[in-house]
């Protein structure tokens, strides 16, 4: 490997928590690319063979962001290592559909991973994660890399991953989170929003722009930002109920 690179988009840490780790048990110095940033879905990168990009990106509704994501990014050869994060419920197509961006955009995955994070809606959901199961794992996947990569035991094998090829629909959520009485205007919700949808007078969320990704809610240091939709709590409710006591296991495919 000559170089690695995390790209990650995390508006809520987890994403970014994995492939970091990754990148530190690979053992060689890495470059971080935040794609929470809008600033760089906008930019081009290009790589190169002897390159290794961790992708990493949340679920959402099985799906990931429905914001073009990673789309400008040219692979050339790279090795690509795809990740998704996701809540403790299901991921459904979010690995494939990321396994299948990254091949089209010229890189060769070489592993994809389904990892447990904190749940976006839920304080309880995988709030321990990742767990010493995980950081294991990611130890495991690591030597993976660099012996199959020093060994050149990749090549001419093909990756498969679980998912359907005909994606399951993006389903627009509707959760937009607002400001309450307890919001001192500091702005610092406007900073954090990866698809500029707040008004940076009124502090507003414009809900056609919302991906419901909650990072204005989770970094907000007041606690001053809510969903109003009085069918949000139930919904937190029923998955905590259902999901709480399934302790769901990392999902890791390698190339056969």
């Amino acid at each position: 490997m000559e170089k690695v690179t995390t790209a990650y988009f995390s508006p809520t840490g987890n994403s970014k928590k994995y492939s970091i780790l990754l990148a530190e048990k690979i053992g060689l110095p890495f470059k971080e690319l935040d794609f929470t940033k809008r600033e760089n879905r906008q930019n081009n990168f290009e790589f190169s063979k002897g390159d290794i990009v961790i992708f990493s990106a949340p679920v959402y509704a099985g799906r990931l962001p429905n914001i073009n994501l990673f789309e400008n990014i040219e692979g050339n050869g790279a090795y690509a290592v795809c990740m998704v994060t996701y809540g403790n419920r299901e991921y459904d197509d979010a690995l494939l559909e990321l396994k299948n961006i990254c091949e089209q955009k010229g890189f060769y995955v070489i592993a994809a991973v389904a990892w447990i994070g904190k749940h976006t809606y839920s304080d309880v959901l995988g709030a321990d994660r990742p767990n010493e199961k995980d950081v294991l794992k990611i130890e495991e996947l690591a030597a993976y890399l660099q012996n199959g990569i020093e060994k050149q035991d990749f090549l001419g094998k093909h990756l498969k991953v679980k998912g359907n090829p005909n994606y399951c629909e993006h389903k627009a959520l509707s959760f937009v989170p607002q400001p309450d009485e307890k919001c001192s205007q500091c702005g610092s919700c406007v900073k954090k929003c990866p698809v500029g949808a707040i008004n940076n007078k009124t502090l507003l969320a414009y809900a056609e722009k919302c991906i419901s990704c909650f990072a204005c809610v989770k970094g907000c240091t007041r606690h001053a930002r809510k969903v109003e939709d009085s069918f949000f709590p139930k919904l937190v409710e029923k998955l905590e109920k259902n999901l709480k006591d399934v302790e769901k296991e990392a999902e890791i495919f390698l190339l056969e």
